[in-house]
């Protein structure tokens, strides 16, 4: 298909009008490659190594979630002037959906409800909520840890019924998570602020954001006919509650 083509199939799949204001002018087409396109490669990040195998597949077009160049720079780092060589010396085009796809239906945020097990899920804020059989927090955390196949950090004892899920960054929501009458919520990056918020009232479970988000771009490259590349960050660990 041309290029065009895939990118009026991306904007029905995420729509541009659904992303946050933060997202203003670093998603879309970041840079226009060749304009047939006959080979699509999907990442969640822009690395230096998925845009390689991009090449290596020859890919015509890269899209990922994350945007290569967050914050305008007046000096260019030698690895974002690796990342914009490849880019461009390969004629690749690269494409960003990020919280646009978050809010969107069939996005990360519903693949991951749907990933552990929620029911009658809904909307909440660019996240989803919906409910799981009753179960401890450690019972919950441990089945994320499986979904997932991730290490989990969480605080809380609550009974596990009903659940907000928000991929990445989320935990901003968490007094939202609490007026919404959940029992849990599912992010990552779990901030202080957030645990002192929440104590008593809310169980919070942080599967870190590489692993609450990355179904979603797995089930992208599927639904477009795509490769999926993926350079998983290098972590270990394990569950355990934060005191």
């Amino acid at each position: 298909m041309d290029l065009d083509s895939l990118i009026e199939t991306l904007e029905t799949i995420a729509p541009p009008e659904l992303a946050d204001p933060i997202d203003d002018g670093r998603i879309g087409l970041i840079s226009r490659g060749r304009d047939n396109v006959s080979s699509i490669a999907v990442a969640l990040d822009p690395t230096a190594n998925v845009i390689q195998k991009a090449i290596q597949a020859d890919a015509d077009i890269l899209i990922t979630h994350h945007t290569l160049i967050w914050n305008p720079i007046t000096k260019v780092p030698a690895g974002i002037q690796k990342q914009l060589t490849l880019i461009l010396e390969n004629d690749l085009s690269f494409y960003v959906l990020h919280t646009n796809y978050d809010a969107a239906p069939g996005g990360v945020n519903e693949v991951l409800a749907n990933l552990v097990g929620l029911h009658h899920v809904e909307p909440f804020g660019i996240g989803r909520m919906g409910t799981i059989k009753p179960m401890s927090t450690l019972d919950f955390v441990k089945h994320v840890a499986q979904k997932l196949n991730t290490h989990v950090q969480f605080v809380g004892t609550r009974v596990i019924q009903k659940v907000a899920v928000i991929g990445g960054s989320g935990f901003d929501a968490t007094e939202a998570a609490i007026t919404a009458g959940a029992d849990a919520l599912l992010s990552a990056e779990l901030k202080h602020a957030a645990i002192r918020c929440a104590e008593g009232r809310l169980s919070l479970v942080d599967a870190t954001h590489y692993a609450t988000e990355v179904p979603a771009m797995h089930a992208l490259a599927r639904r477009l006919g795509g490769e999926f590349i993926d350079d998983p960050p290098k972590l270990s660990g394990f569950a355990y509650q934060l005191e």
